[in-house]
């Protein structure tokens, strides 16, 4: 198994009796991708509508997540406004 630090945001909370969970530490079986965290985790957004960042990089699905590996799931955002 591999140990990993997931940071939450914003919508993707777990809403629980005490409160938002933001920060969860999982283990994962070894040689699980960051597709495998989103199946695990029941992310509902597709994956095209999410920021995934590892150690403060941006992240692909096929990453292959380490022990210690610091996951950042997000919503991403639009570009802004067409003027």
């Amino acid at each position: 198994m591999t140990s990993v630090t997931v940071h939450l945001h914003t919508i993707l909370q777990r809403i629980t009796p005490e409160g938002p969970q933001r920060l969860l530490t999982l283990e994962v079986p070894q040689d699980s991708s960051m597709e495998d965290l989103l199946e695990m985790l029941e992310i509902q957004l597709p994956p095209d509508a999410l920021l995934l960042a590892v150690n403060g990089r941006i992240a692909h699905l096929k990453y292959q997540l380490a022990e210690g590996d610091q996951v950042r799931i997000m919503p991403a955002m639009s570009g802004g406004n067409d003027y």
